[in-house]
């Protein structure tokens, strides 16, 4: 049982070196306005990790017809108006992981 604790213990402290050393953050601060209708283009990026990057939906939900790809693309055509918040993780190769908040708007 104290060999158990003890493995466990040791896992924790080296996951928590591992993502002390993570420097991955985002490069993209906000996201532009999209128009219902209109075709949207926009890419989330991130910097300072490990490539590839992988982006994925953590909360929020994006406004019907859109979808956020896993390179971190954002595409499709808004169908409704929002004014929404969504919240985007990204996790490097190396497994750092953050997660951000991005207002999403989508006008007439």
């Amino acid at each position: 049982m104290k060999r158990i604790a003890l493995a466990a213990i040791l896992l924790l402290a080296l996951v928590a070196a591992a993502q002390a050393d993570c420097l991955l953050t985002f490069l993209t601060e906000s996201l532009p306005a999209f128009f219902v209708g209109e075709p949207a283009h926009f890419t989330i990026e991130a910097v300072s990790g490990t490539e590839p990057y992988t982006f994925s939906l953590n909360s929020g939900t994006l406004p019907a017809g859109m979808h956020l790809h896993s390179d971190g693309r954002l595409t499709g055509v808004p169908r409704e108006e929002a004014d929404t918040t969504i919240f985007v993780t990204v996790t490097d190769a190396a497994g750092c992981q953050i997660t951000q908040a991005f207002a999403v708007r989508v006008i007439p």
